[in-house]
């Protein structure tokens, strides 16, 4: 004999949003890429371009004091791009993750930029290794510095979606991009080439060039190293 009341109404889980797995998709397309964030535009430009809209205003505010301390002085110039990183990388940190969110159908909102300054000294301390490996790329026959720039680019998103050290998200992000570096190289290039092309009239095209990046790099970053379900 059960004691279950026959005339209870039957539970329901309808409300609780269940998380959707994406694994790695180390045969992704540069076109597929794009249409696939063209699509997740929709609903999506005015999110970005208000997070795009906080980054710009707390960039200026914090550059803009130093402009009258004295810009001619080295010492400040060095200061100055220390305060201006140390504020502005984790918001780009955000931005990024805002693409990232999209593509995997999680909920976004501008406001979301500000969720990674509980990392504001890794994600500083990764941007800054990160330039000095690329110059130092450069500076040993141009090559070296371009294929480190493209193999270094998820190196952030890796750093705050994975939890990872400094060392680990850039080498996590050079090895995983070596294997398709030309195809991430080529989808650098068609995303260079969109860019100009919105701005050629007034500006006006990156309106839907801006957040069309953004998610196309979110997608390619799903499915290089997949995404975790607490994203």
């Amino acid at each position: 004999m059960t004691d279950a009341n026959p005339y209870q109404t039957p539970q329901s889980n309808l409300h609780e949003q269940q998380p959707v797995h994406y694994q790695i998709n180390p045969n992704w397309d540069i076109g597929d890429v794009f249409k696939e964030a063209w699509q997740l535009t929709s609903g999506y430009k005015a999110t970005l371009w208000g997070a795009m809209l906080i980054y710009i205003a707390i960039s200026i505010a914090v550059s803009l004091p130093f402009e009258f301390i004295g810009k001619d002085s080295l010492v400040i110039m060095f200061i100055s791009q220390i305060v201006i990183g140390l504020v502005t990388y984790p918001l780009y940190a955000g931005i990024t993750m805002l693409g990232i969110k999209r593509s995997v159908g999680a909920a976004t909102n501008a406001f979301m930029v500000f969720d990674y300054y509980s990392k504001i000294i890794p994600i500083f301390l990764l941007y800054v290794a990160m330039v000095i490996l690329i110059l130092i790329g450069l500076v040993l026959l141009v090559i070296p510095g371009i294929y480190l720039a493209v193999a270094y680019s998820m190196a952030i998103p890796l750093l705050v979606e994975k939890n990872m050290g400094i060392w680990e998200a850039l080498e996590t992000s050079r090895k995983t991009i070596h294997k398709c570096w030309f195809r991430v190289f080529g989808l650098y290039l068609v995303v260079l080439v969109v860019v100009i092309l919105a701005m050629l009239p007034l500006g006006i095209g990156l309106i839907w060039a801006v957040p069309l990046v953004n998610l196309v790099m979110g997608v390619v970053y799903r499915n290089l190293f997949s995404v975790g379900e607490n994203v």
